[in-house]
């Protein structure tokens, strides 16, 4: 692949602030990967798995997003500590077939390959806890529609492990955010 894709760990403001900080960190990363060959191939290689056809917007979403939850184990970062992986190392990884991230590093890829086929992903930032100003989870969703019907609002939760792609957590607030 070239240059060696890593981690990047940094610390973050408190609540909110550092939020918005690593959104701001994944839509940039997320935007610098898109183009790159392996994400293309990689992505346009799930379609192909899942046999999604032509022009089936709705579906290629399910599908990118049904491969990272089946195909990425859900680990937490260390406490106070913002890891972020790069969609490159995430995808070299699921090839070795050892690939671990948390809720914005599963996030980063599936908005990542979207991008790479013409979608426009949103990050969806969520609280669980109303004592909390900060966002407690992060996930993506997509507004599509296949040829000729509605647009579809499709969330692409890749940690809900024991749910279907699509699935979403009742939250208290939430907000999304462009990639």
């Amino acid at each position: 692949m070239g240059e060696t894709p890593q981690a990047q760990s940094f610390k973050v403001g408190e609540g909110i602030f550092g939020n918005i900080a690593t959104i701001n960190m994944m839509r940039k990363v997320a935007r610098k990967r898109t183009g790159h060959p392996a994400v293309q191939w990689f992505t346009r290689n799930i379609l192909l798995q899942y046999a999604v056809d032509s022009q089936n917007f709705v579906d290629e979403s399910k599908a990118v997003g049904d491969f990272i939850k089946s195909n990425v184990r859900y680990v937490r970062d260390p406490d106070g500590i913002e890891q972020l992986q790069d969609p490159l190392t995430m995808i070299e990884n699921i090839g070795r077939g050892v690939s671990q991230g948390d809720c914005d590093d599963m996030a980063l890829l599936i908005a990542t390959c979207l991008l790479s086929i013409g979608h426009q992903p949103k990050f969806r930032a969520v609280r669980y806890d109303s004592n909390s100003g900060n966002f407690n989870h992060i996930y993506v969703v997509d507004y599509d529609k296949n040829w000729g019907g509605p647009s579809v609002r499709i969330v692409l939760d890749a940690i809900m492990k024991r749910q279907q792609i699509g699935f979403e957590v009742k939250h208290l607030s939430g907000q999304d955010f462009s990639v």
